[in-house]
């Protein structure tokens, strides 16, 4: 199923280890966070990096920039304004690559 970046709050599933017991060679992030520099959080949301690999490529060109993965606690509450680019999960690159940072 495609993500839908016009809403937010997207749940990949109502277990996260069943999840990750039927995936273990992905990279799930839950309760994710898209940043861009030039506009901070942008969406919100459980995001299979592996899965959505297709989405997060084409939604990071329609920025037009870098869209960076984190966890949710680093775009949340003290960090709202100001999210914590530097501990990103991974980066979404206008050019099409992926860099996973964290697993």
């Amino acid at each position: 199923m495609p993500i839908d970046f016009k809403h937010s709050g997207r749940m990949l599933t109502g277990s996260k280890g069943n999840y990750l017991a039927k995936h273990p060679d992905h990279v799930a992030v839950f309760n994710a966070n898209l940043c861009v520099k030039s506009k901070g959080k942008i969406w919100y949301g459980d995001v299979d990096l592996t899965l959505d690999a297709k989405d997060l490529k084409r939604f990071a060109a329609e920025q037009g920039e870098d869209i960076y993965v984190l966890r949710e606690l680093d775009a949340r509450f003290e960090y709202e304004r100001n999210p914590k680019y530097e501990s990103a999960v991974a980066i979404i690159k206008t050019d099409g690559n992926i860099e996973i940072l964290k697993k």
